[in-house]
């Protein structure tokens, strides 16, 4: 099934995001804190990148106390790192977290699926057909990334299990970032064809399909982490030249 489409459209600025989470929020604590991690988490800050608090304060309309504190509870977090003499960093994931999460995520959404599978309705089964039609034929963009939450949390029965449908929706965020510049085509359809295996009670193929999909999902990760510490490589080696 195709995972999230490249495009670069599909990332938010951060002002979008400040403006976005500004209404949402009533303590400015809460508010940078939000910010922030959503940049790290749509791509807005990329991997590696400097977070200067100056910076950040500035943008947020805030003083940078409450930004010291986001980015300390980031760090907790996994997804900052702070060092000495150089500030906060978007933390850049390894091969190795990257297959801990995609191993927590198959557990997981294998639970999930069923969970809900044996619950499922003949009014959310043909729900979930016509959500997984048209994220199939959506292009990229923030409409694709909506809609596939949207199929996810129908697949998953999110009313029925919310904080399972959190944690597996918090794994993907972790991802999020990297998964915008990456495509992963399933051989054998997508997500429509996911949803036609629910529909029709064959909860067996439903979730090889799903691990198949999972999997081919962390290989591409993977492959696009190699090649960036590949190229940090080169561009080590030809600064020393």
């Amino acid at each position: 099934m195709p995972t999230e489409p490249e495009a670069t459209s599909a990332i938010p600025s951060f002002q979008e995001i400040v403006q976005r989470t500004a209404r949402h929020h009533q303590t400015v604590g809460d508010m940078v804190y939000a910010a922030i991690k959503e940049g790290i988490l749509t791509g807005a800050f990329a991997p590696g990148e400097r977070l200067r608090q100056r910076d950040l304060a500035a943008d947020l309309g805030v003083s940078r106390i409450p930004v010291r504190s986001a980015l300390m509870q980031l760090e907790a977090e996994g997804l900052v790192e702070l060092l000495p003499y150089r500030g906060a960093l978007v933390r850049t994931l390894t091969v190795e977290q990257v297959r801990e999460i995609y191993q927590l995520r198959t557990l997981l959404e294998s639970y999930g699926l069923r969970q809900s599978a044996g619950r499922m309705t003949s009014a959310r089964a043909e729900r979930l057909l016509e959500l997984g039609e048209a994220l199939d034929a959506k292009p990229a963009g923030g409409e694709f990334v909506a809609d596939r939450v949207a199929f996810y949390r129908e697949l998953y029965a999110a009313d029925e299990n919310p904080l399972l449908v959190n944690m597996i929706e918090e794994l993907r965020g972790y991802v999020g970032r990297y998964l915008l510049s990456l495509r992963v085509d399933h051989q054998h359809g997508g997500h429509r064809r996911l949803a036609e295996l629910v529909a029709k009670g064959d909860i067996e193929a439903a979730e090889e399909h799903l691990r198949a999909h999972l999997e081919a999902v962390s290989k591409g990760l993977i492959g696009v982490l190699t090649g960036e510490v590949a190229e940090k490589a080169r561009r080590r080696a030809a600064d020393r030249t």
